[in-house]
């Protein structure tokens, strides 16, 4: 079986970026030449396009409301995607993403801790990754939510 019919074998269960198929060739024992080749043809004929895989899992994570922007940022970078490309992305969405992931984590937190100790989820909510300003913000709803 050839480089391209193998990569495009990986690519049928689900959508890579050129980072990880390049990874995935090289552990299959084909040689970096090849494999260069076999990922520019693929771009070309559209098998391979990071942008549109970092809007898929950007909005994914979006959906899924759980991960703050930093967060998001360090789980597409582990994925191949380059900084700048997911950055760009990043900038399309707004504070409104982060701030729905961290009150629906913020929630989650208090409800299954039953705990009011409001630093506990503080420190939860930074560790995570959420900003200052949006931790500030989930925290006022909430307190506002309160009986």
């Amino acid at each position: 079986m050839n480089i391209v019919e193998v990569a495009i074998r990986l690519l049928k269960f689900r959508s890579h970026s050129q980072y990880e198929l390049e990874q995935k060739l090289l552990k299959h024992g084909y040689d970096e030449l090849a494999v260069n080749q076999a990922i520019e043809y693929l771009t070309e004929r559209g098998y391979l396009n990071d942008a549109a895989l970092c809007d898929i899992l950007i909005a994914k994570h979006a959906e899924m409301s759980k991960y703050s922007l930093q967060e998001t940022f360090l789980r597409l970078r582990r994925k191949g995607l380059s900084a700048d490309l997911i950055k760009t992305k990043l900038a399309e969405w707004d504070e409104e993403f982060e701030y729905q992931a961290a009150l629906k984590l913020a929630a989650k937190y208090l409800r299954v801790n039953e705990c009011e100790d409001v630093t506990k989820v503080i420190r939860r909510m930074s560790a995570k990754g959420y900003k200052a300003t949006t931790v500030r913000k989930v925290l006022e709803r909430l307190i506002d939510m309160a009986p």
